[in-house]
């Protein structure tokens, strides 16, 4: 049965545009000012990138089963930075608790800083990874499908790559199993930050 469940989060290499003008024409003219706007608004954050060529395109796709993986990624990763007990986060498992953890959520409320920030501040849905080297993530505001203002998260795949390869090695020595849900998230993140800086396309988390 487990081979049947639905991943949480789904994970592609490609455009933002994702349909090519010779294939539909309004939607291609609809999406490409969309993204020009989320293009002009990164800018002015002083992240400059292109996110219009290669419409159409997906090079690479993949997910995580489980949004608690991530989660616990989150939490191992800021618990063995600042040298605290990991005991708890292994006990738990990958799952999400009402109680969330502070160390992670102190982080997110920019109350603390970590040297995980592109990976800590990924939550979920909406969010991106750009083939661009910015040392802040960047939050843009939009309206969503039922009219209610959300944010859309933008990290950056060279700062993302950088910092799962100093994590790889620090979840190792505190005895994480390559085989544990938070490493397996850790290798999907690895994998698509190597494909975004490739090819030199965005990460779409989704």
């Amino acid at each position: 049965m487990s081979h049947d469940t639905v991943p949480e989060l789904d994970l592609v290499v490609g455009s933002m545009i994702t349909v090519r003008p010779e294939e539909d024409r309004a939607a291609y003219e609809e999406e490409f000012d969309s993204v020009s706007v989320v293009q002009d608004q990164l800018r002015a954050e002083g992240v400059d990138i292109d996110l219009l060529s290669q419409p159409g395109t997906e090079l690479w796709e993949g997910n995580i089963e489980r949004m608690g993986a991530l989660y616990q990624l989150s939490r191992l990763a800021v618990r063995l930075e600042q040298d605290l007990d990991i005991a708890d986060v292994i006990e738990d498992g990958p799952v999400l608790y009402e109680e969330l953890d502070r160390a992670v959520t102190d982080i997110w409320d920019e109350l603390t800083k970590t040297r995980f920030m592109h990976l800590v501040n990924l939550q979920g849905i909406n969010s991106y990874f750009l083939p661009a080297d910015f040392e802040q993530p960047v939050w843009l505001p939009f309206e969503n499908e039922e009219g209610e203002e959300d944010s859309a998260y933008f990290g950056s795949s060279m700062r993302l790559q950088a910092e799962l390869a100093e994590l790889g090695p620090l979840l190792i020595n505190a005895g994480i199993s390559h085989q544990s849900d938070a490493y397996r998230c850790l290798e999907v993140l690895r994998d698509a930050a190597a494909n975004s800086i490739t090819t030199g396309l965005p990460i779409i988390v989704w």
